[in-house]
């Protein structure tokens, strides 16, 4: 079988695989195509989060491969932060990774199996950074989240409402954004829930004082999911959150290691 090099930067590796590692217990999705790298960690059934940064040197192949777990801390140990850089070679669904030093090398070898990532539904479109995003301070967005989820814990206790029924109404008709807890109901068609454990949690992984928000629907569904776009240094953070959907009309338990 064809093997595949690559080389990258091992400080912007090791960033990468680090912010990742530390936001999801699931395995890691790593992009290098031919300008950039794009770390991918999923949290919860319904958010997705994306690191990518430029490379300073152009790759002549792209490539795709899952970092387990335990890998990842390997290759966010100081050991690799400490490289120049770091030698991939992919062969299949096996992976090397190839460290050097005044020593010699050093192999860390594992199995990819890309099928086997977490994705949730419409992963491939919401990858994808919209380019109608809004901005918006991120003071003003997370006061109002926090409210919204303030409203929710008095309808549930003042209402006796259930707290599977309750979520986060985010409208952005006519450029204004518009965030509210409220009861899940039938709605208009380009008003979306959201589950508030989820939109508090995309929160945390924003590094800026501004954000750019946005809500795309999905081709030919009921469902849309909400963007969030920041900056931290070299590296661009991309929240994706897909809207609860119209089937469901609810919010579920999020499984054990799926909501950290």
């Amino acid at each position: 079988m064809e093997q595949q090099r690559l080389f990258v930067d091992g400080k912007v590796f090791c960033r990468g695989v680090r912010q990742a590692a530390s936001r999801s217990k699931e395995p890691i999705l790593c992009f290098i195509r031919a300008d950039s790298i794009r770390f991918i960690a999923v949290s919860g059934l319904r958010l997705v989060i994306t690191w990518e940064t430029k490379l300073s040197e152009p790759v002549l192949q792209n490539q795709a491969f899952l970092v387990p777990p335990i890998v990842a801390q390997l290759l966010s140990s100081d050991v690799v932060c400490s490289q120049v850089g770091v030698e991939f070679i992919v062969a299949g669904r096996q992976v090397v990774a190839r460290l050097t030093d005044h020593l010699g090398s050093y192999d860390i070898s594992w199995e990819s199996d890309l099928a086997s990532f977490p994705s949730p539904d419409a992963f491939g479109q919401i990858l994808a950074v919209p380019s109608n995003l809004m901005p918006v301070p991120y003071m003003g967005f997370s006061d109002a989240t926090h409210q919204a989820v303030a409203n929710l814990v008095r309808i549930e206790s003042d209402e006796q409402v259930s707290p599977t029924k309750l979520a986060i109404l985010i409208d952005l008709d006519f450029g204004r954004l518009r965030v509210n807890g409220r009861e899940i109901i039938t709605t208009e068609s380009r008003q979306y829930y959201f589950d508030p454990r989820l939109v508090i949690r995309a929160l945390e992984f924003m590094r800026d004082r501004n954000l750019q928000v946005g809500i795309t629907p999905l081709p030919g569904e009921v469902r849309a999911y909400l963007s969030l776009l920041s900056h931290d240094e070299d590296w661009t953070i991309h929240c994706s959150l897909l809207s609860i959907g119209k089937d469901t009309q609810q919010l579920y338990p999020l499984p054990p290691g799926r909501d950290t």
